[in-house]
């Protein structure tokens, strides 16, 4: 069997599935059994496509006899069930205990198509065969990227790189670079994409637009907008060429465009990209769009977006487009609109978001007291450095001011907390500035405002 595993290592299956074909056909029952087992594991990695071809070796192989308490073999069937959809009961029922590393691969995969992740990480144990190692590597990097443990896939999958040949390799590597991409760490992707590009020959061009498409994102990442640019653009070219076109990249490009201030070259990126979505996709992009004009102040325009957006079916984030619908109508002086848009926000858990929308009313309205107690309210409900946070805490300390510089300390507090987050060129850098100012010197002179 070394000569089929090194095949299978180099990845020259037909060599290996011929191989092992003729030992199942000509060779001693013990041999033949052995062969088509290892044959059903070389059809389980092709997913569903290998699924008949791998069930077919099963059966011949359990023909023989002796397998009925194998843990290799019931591992494998379990892999195909779970593939096939099989409920979870009827898949566990076929694990046996076992040390060996083969069928504790094959229980792993199994427990990925449950979607039991944290136990794929359990089950996985070294000493596989040159072959499955790489992949093992990189199941446990597929299992920690559905577990939002980004840097520790990024690892896994640069483990498997080292371990797999050729396109493979190269695969892992544009794997690894997108999960370092999802830690932020550009600089990491970037070495990731720098090891892919020497890893093969010539790329196919579908493969050379995704490597061009993850360098974007990381240059964007690195505040690099004219690089990644650059990029995208090579991306593009490339999906035209392989003709496979994915909705990801012109949104990209519309994001960098938007960085670079160039607001109507971005929407029409968006627009492709909009043109090219499917399904939960097309929510993403009105989105986008959405944000983007509302940054552009153009608030009848964003609007529009976000009643098409509300009016796609599943799309996970519709508490913060009616929070969004909401800010939109707020801008145009709708404000009776705005409240009870904000307040269905609230109760689809966008409870922040529509606080601040409630306070900006009351805030407009010279209601200063109930504009604070929203203002409070959202900056507790939201995380530390998000935009809503950022926000509450900007209009507590105006409010706070408007009020005649009524708790000092909260306002010094309140602006030391979020100028961190406020970049030195916006306006509320300054204003921030002053009321700390201001409040310091009251506290200083020991006396409390009217």
């Amino acid at each position: 069997m070394k000569g089929v595993l090194e095949a299978l290592h180099q990845g020259d299956y037909d060599t290996a599935i011929e191989r092992l074909t003729r030992k199942a056909l000509f060779g001693s029952k013990g041999e033949a059994r052995e062969a088509l087992l290892l044959l059903a594991e070389v059809h389980s990695l092709y997913g569903e496509e290998g699924l008949e071809k791998a069930h077919r070796a099963l059966e011949e192989a359990y023909e023989l006899g002796g397998l009925e308490y194998d843990p290799l073999y019931r591992a494998l069937l379990g892999e195909l069930l779970a593939l096939e959809g099989r409920g979870e009961k009827e898949v566990r029922a076929l694990f046996l205990p076992t040390e060996d590393p083969r069928a504790r691969y094959h229980q792993a995969q199994a427990l990925f198509y449950l979607g039991r992740f944290e136990e794929v990480l359990r089950t996985l144990k070294e000493g596989l065969p040159a072959f499955l190692a790489w992949r093992a590597e990189g199941l446990r990097g597929r299992a920690l990227e559905r577990l939002g443990r980004f840097r520790e896939a990024a690892l896994a999958y640069e483990r498997g790189a080292e371990l797999a040949l050729g396109l493979e390799r190269y695969w892992l590597l544009l794997d690894a670079a997108a999960m370092w991409l999802e830690a932020g760490e550009g600089e990491r992707a970037l070495l990731a994409l720098e090891e892919a590009s020497g890893a093969v020959g010539e790329e196919p061009a579908e493969d050379a637009a995704t490597r061009h498409y993850l360098l974007a994102r990381a240059h964007f990442l690195l505040d690099n907008p004219n690089r990644a640019l650059e990029e995208v653009l090579k991306a593009l070219a490339l999906e035209e060429e392989s003709g496979h076109k994915a909705y990801g990249t012109p949104l990209l490009q519309g994001q960098i465009l938007l960085r670079l201030g160039r607001y109507p070259e971005g929407m029409a990126a968006f627009q492709e990209a909009l043109a090219r979505a499917e399904g939960l996709e097309r929510g993403y992009v009105l989105h986008e769009m959405a944000v983007a004009a509302l940054d552009q102040g153009a608030y009848l325009e964003a609007e529009e977006y976000l009643e098409a957006l509300l009016r796609e079916e599943g799309y996970p984030y519709q508490a913060q487009a009616l929070a969004d619908l909401a800010e939109a109508l707020y801008r145009q002086g709708r404000y009776q609109e705005a409240e009870e848009v904000a307040r269905r926000a609230m109760q689809q858990g966008a409870e922040a978001a529509g606080e601040l929308i409630l306070g900006h009313i009351a805030y407009d309205l010279m209601h200063l007291e109930e504009a604070l107690a929203h203002y409070r309210k959202a900056a507790e409900l939201s995380e530390e450095g998000s935009r809503e946070w950022v926000g509450a805490q900007e209009m507590v300390v105006d409010t706070l001011a408007q009020l005649g510089y009524r708790s000092p300390e909260e306002i010094l507090a309140r602006a030391e907390a979020v100028l961190p987050h406020v970049h030195p060129a916006d306006e509320w850098h300054q204003a921030l500035l002053a009321y700390r100012e201001r409040a310091e010197a009251i506290l200083r002179e020991g006396r409390r405002p009217n």
